[in-house]
């Protein structure tokens, strides 16, 4: 199966597979610093964006996180309880793209035609437009801004490759790719989340993000010319195989409330029947400085917790009650995990592939709603979070 997520994101740097230059490309898109943020009107959509929507889908209040680098968009959004993924469909011109619906959380399907699709078109400050699924049509109209408790977004993305045999034509290469966000912003607290991004990156140190990133691509190809001279001498040749890539991507899973939601895509090849890929959440606290852990949303025992991740999968994947787990995961039971993330209505789990099932599986992700955590969720978090239940 091709995995949405996974083709989407390495779309961009696959079409320059055999080029070796180093791509760079970064787009500042800082709000100003006032309690309720708009940005200044910008005529067309950038190249290179992060930027925070929110507005109305139909009849629902909804946030959406986008982001963009060439034409490639990636986005989330909370439609009717159920998280969503938005990838590129079809980029009109530089004001009108249609985007679609890929599913719950990072669900993996062969059609990515499936999904109703967002018509957007940008006015300035505004998306407008019509979301289609099948016959029915609702009206978007979505405003980029920045409450206070949201942050602004630097977003950026670097390339570089080289090959095995340099004087081959069609020479098996490594290619890395990166596209990473850097929050905008001299306050303590976005210094610090900046801090704790270039540690999801593993540049903590660097003297700068690209000075960082560089210094990393640099390893990591440096490291493959070293592989591969060892397989030529063993193996007398190189095939398709020794084709490696590596790509490391960061985006906005949710930003309000004081709160940061980053979700690092790790996805890398280097030889055998298929890639491997795995997504990892990161909660920040960023009004406080720190990184959430489950316990500070929920006091609840893992029996329990277990028992309503299960209910929620069995709803959420169509598994009948009574049914075996085991129609789609390894075991007949499915636990809580640390990789997870919250929104507006409720605390979602994620499951990288070969965690609970198989690899054409994909991504596994279960929502608990509030709902079913009334009891036990931590008040202070109900009160920042302004939950109504």
């Amino acid at each position: 199966m091709k995995a949405l997520f996974y083709t989407f994101c390495l779309s961009a740097f696959i079409a320059g597979c055999h080029s070796t230059e180093k791509k760079t490309s970064t787009q500042d898109t800082t709000a100003n610093e006032a309690v309720s943020r708009r940005v200044a009107v910008q005529e067309h959509l950038p190249k290179s964006f992060y930027k925070r929507f929110q507005g109305i889908i139909g009849e629902r209040n909804v946030v959406v996180n986008l982001s963009r680098t060439g034409n490639n968009f990636t986005g989330t959004y909370d439609y009717n309880g159920t998280q969503v993924n938005l990838i590129t469909d079809t980029v009109i011109n530089q004001d009108s793209i249609i985007l679609t619906e890929s599913g719950l959380g990072d669900r993996y399907s062969d059609d990515i035609t499936a999904g109703p699709k967002l018509h957007l078109k940008w006015t300035g400050t505004v998306l407008s437009g019509l979301r289609v699924e099948g016959k029915e049509k609702s009206s978007i109209r979505l405003e980029e801004t920045y409450p206070e408790g949201s942050y602004t977004f630097n977003i950026a993305s670097y390339q570089d490759s080289i090959q095995a045999l340099p004087k081959r034509k069609g020479s098996p290469q490594a290619v890395i790719s990166y596209e990473y966000l850097m929050p905008a912003g001299k306050a303590p607290e976005v210094l610090w989340l900046d801090k704790q991004l270039k540690k999801i990156m593993e540049i903590p140190n660097a003297p700068s993000w690209i000075a960082g990133i560089k210094a990393d691509a640099k390893s990591y190809l440096s490291a493959y010319r070293t592989e591969i001279t060892g397989m030529k001498d063993e193996e007398g040749g190189l095939g398709a195989t020794a084709n490696y890539s590596k790509t490391q991507n960061l985006y906005i899973q949710y930003n309000g409330s004081g709160f940061a939601i980053v979700k690092h895509l790790l996805d890398s090849y280097s030889g055998g029947a298929h890639n491997n890929y795995a997504t990892t959440l990161y909660c920040f606290d960023v009004k406080n400085q720190k990184q959430l852990a489950l316990t500070d949303l929920v006091n609840i025992d893992s029996v329990s917790l277990q028992k309503l991740v299960e209910k929620n999968f069995r709803i959420q994947y169509k598994v009948k009650p009574g049914e075996a787990l085991t129609t789609q995961l390894f075991d007949d039971h499915l636990a809580a995990n640390k990789n997870f993330f919250f929104d507006t209505n409720g605390i979602a789990f994620l499951y990288n592939p070969y965690e609970v099932a198989s690899f054409a599986q994909g991504q596994i992700v279960v929502s608990v709603p509030y709902k079913d955590l009334k009891k036990q969720l931590n008040p202070a978090f109900v009160k920042r979070m302004e939950l109504s239940l």
